[in-house]
Parts: structure tokens; sequence; C-alpha cells
């Protein structure tokens, strides 16, 4: 459902793409997506001055969301950039709120705040949390005091969203940020030459890029683990294949694998034999298909990496091999920033 604006009130287009927010229970008693966000949005509180502009882009459990659909939902956001509104809300399930957050703001060059939220209970829970988080997002637009930037606001928390990640499978408060947790700054995207801009460099939307595409790359997680003996990185490698297209680049197509994370124990380390078939994989890249970016993030959840251990597996080596550093970022985070990193390589 789209509504028709009023010449009176600052906008806020209000997207909408499923997720428990979006549920209510079936006869069996499974959570659904049967609300638009339409119906969504008449159970928060606007701020007098404002008006939302519900409309539907999608309506999915977040878990399933494709590298397509992330495409798909930059692409809307960028679509409702002009004339600039006071600012966009994104409805989305919190299962992968965190990836989707952080793609909108490696792929845009943002003239207004774009602030995530989402729900843990249904809307036909006796105590829905959807209409309190969709409040709060629409005060802290009309508060002013949100930077063009890309931002999670959930419970009681305004969250930046690089460095976002779900803490909690069921409370209220459901996102923290490990850079702040790490004792880091959480900088947006803009300031490491991707997203959005400043205040004092405010982008024009109307000349603004087209968004890169992720969708068709390839890049996995892989989680190390007490006794791995980088089976998964084999097969990973086997699936890639030994062939590369005339010009050496990696091929787009089934199987191919254009980058990596790995999720290392500790403060960034391997098991011996995870950094054996790891740097095979990465020898036969370089002479036939080109190099195999890989950055390593921790398991743990804050603190980040540091690569001070030394043998094969320790972060000390893995650096001189040319691995690189995720730092406090979530693996799934990490992967969204290298997909965004290759697709404006291509």
């Amino acid at each position: 459902m789209t509504s028709t604006p009023s010449r009176n009130c600052l906008q806020i287009p209000v997207l909408g793409t499923g997720g428990t927010i979006s549920c209510t229970h079936s006869p069996e008693g499974d959570l659904v997506p049967t609300l638009t966000c339409a119906d969504i949005v008449r159970q928060a509180h606007v701020p007098q001055g404002f008006e939302a502009l519900p409309h539907d882009i999608m309506s999915i459990d977040s878990s399933s969301i494709t590298l397509p659909q992330i495409d798909q939902l930059v692409a809307h956001i960028a679509r409702f950039y002009s004339p600039t509104p006071a600012g966009i809300v994104v409805l989305h399930g919190t299962d992968t709120m965190e990836e989707s957050a952080l793609a909108a703001a490696c792929a845009l060059e943002l003239p207004c705040p774009v602030v995530f939220t989402g729900a843990q209970r249904p809307g036909d829970d006796a105590a829905p949390d959807g209409p309190a988080n969709l409040s709060r997002a629409f005060a802290a637009l009309a508060s002013g005091e949100l930077s063009p930037d890309v931002h999670i606001v959930f419970g009681d928390a305004i969250l930046p969203a690089r460095g976002a990640y779900k803490a909690h499978t069921t409370a209220e408060t459901a996102f923290r940020n490990a850079l702040a947790d790490s004792g880091q700054e959480a900088p947006s995207p803009g300031s490491e030459g991707t997203g959005s801009g400043s205040a004092e460099t405010e982008p024009d939307p109307t000349s603004a890029p087209a968004p890169p595409q992720i969708a068709g790359l390839n890049v996995p997680i892989v989680t190390t683990f007490a006794g791995d003996d980088g089976l998964l990185i084999r097969a990973l490698r086997e699936r890639d294949g030994a062939g590369s297209d005339r010009d050496g680049a990696v091929p787009d197509r089934d199987g191919a694998v254009h980058g990596l994370v790995l999720a290392a124990m500790g403060s960034g380390n391997i098991p011996t034999a995870v950094a054996a078939e790891l740097s095979a994989w990465r020898a036969d890249r370089s002479a036939q298909a080109g190099e195999l970016p890989v950055v390593v993030c921790s398991r743990v959840p804050t603190g980040g990496v540091s690569f001070v251990y030394g043998g094969s597996g320790g972060g000390a080596q893995l650096a001189r091999d040319g691995l690189r550093s995720g730092g406090a970022l979530r693996p799934s985070q990490a992967r969204i920033e290298l997909l965004y990193e290759i697709a404006r390589g291509r």
C-alpha cells in the first residue's frame, strides 16, 4: 500500500519488508506475516508535523533474505531520496537486520537518516513491541538529532548500523554495538570512503550514482572450532574450482567464491590444519584466478581481532600472509562490507 503525501507535513516513508513486526499467529500457532505496513503504522504514534507514508516492499522472514532482495531493498531506499524526506524507516526482521542495515550504509550516500526497526513479539501478542519501536523510530527522526547515516532503533537503544549485532533472541532491547562494546568508535561507512556523507557535504540525491549490486557474489562465512581439520575450507576450495576466465578474473559461475570471512578463535587465530588448507587454496587462486580476499573476525562477541600470536595459524602469521582483520565487527557485518568492496571492484 502507498499513501498520498500531504504538502503540509514532513514526510517519513516507511518501507515494510516483513519480519515479526508484521506477523500474527496462524490457526496452527505459527507466526506468519499478515500485517501490512499501513496496519503497523496505524498502531504507532507519529509526531505532530510529520506524516508516515507506508510502502510494502516485500513480506519475508528475514532469515531467508537473499542478496538480490537486499539489492532490491537498497534500491527502494534510494528511490525515496527525492524530495529529501525527514528520514526513512525500514521495518525488518531481526534475524538479519544488522546485515541489511549495514548494506544500506555501504551502498548509499544518504541525504537523510535511515532507521531500521522491528519487533521481538508479533502483532497479536498481548503486549506487542512493534508499535512502540516504530513510535521510537519516528521520535528519533523528529528530534532532528540523527545524522544522515543508517541507525537501528530498537527497545531503548539507538545504535549506528555499523557494528550492530543481535545480542539476545527475545529481549526487548535486542541489539548492541560490537564496536562500542569493544571501546571503539563506530564511524559511519562514509568516513571510510563508502556509504553516507556528512552534514557538511550532504549528497545530492538527484545526482547520486546507482548503488552497487551484490547479487551473484559468493562470500561465505566459515567458523573455526576445536579439532577443525580444514574440511569446510577444503570443500569450498573444491567447489570454487581451479579454473578461471582467460583474463584471470574470478568466473561468475555456480560455486565460484569471491571472498571469505573467517570466524576465528580468540583474538584471530585458526587451527593449523585450517591455515594449511587456506594457504593452498589462496596459492591456487593467486596463480590462476586472482587473489582470494579473506577477512578474519572473532567468534567472541566483543574485543575484536588483534594479530599477535605466532605459529602457522596464529594471527601474526595470518597477517603476514595477507589476511585482513575485521576488527570488532561481527562476521555477518564483515561479510557485508567485503561484498560491497568486491562489488565496487567488478
